[in-house]
């Protein structure tokens, strides 16, 4: 299959093929749709701010206290990949 890559806009429900690509996908076609996400600061810091919420509620579950030798831990972890 032949992957042809390029950044167009759309105007009402139609794209453009541009015309160095139009000779090579003639025919039938498969159409996948990427949306490019605009990024702002505001949604970086909603991150931020949504990870210092999930790390607060961890440390407050304090769910490492049962463990008495950290390093022996990661070992016992690590043997469960192989």
């Amino acid at each position: 299959m032949l992957a042809v890559e390029f950044e167009t806009h759309a105007k009402n429900g139609t794209i453009e093929i541009p015309e160095k690509y139009r000779a090579m996908v003639e025919g039938e076609l498969k159409v996948i749709i990427l949306k490019k996400e605009k990024k702002t600061k505001m949604s970086e810091k909603g991150k931020i701010t949504q990870l210092k919420k999930l790390l607060k509620q961890i440390r407050e579950k304090n769910i490492f206290q049962t463990i008495d030798d950290p390093v022996e831990w990661q070992r016992t972890i690590r043997d469960e990949w192989t």
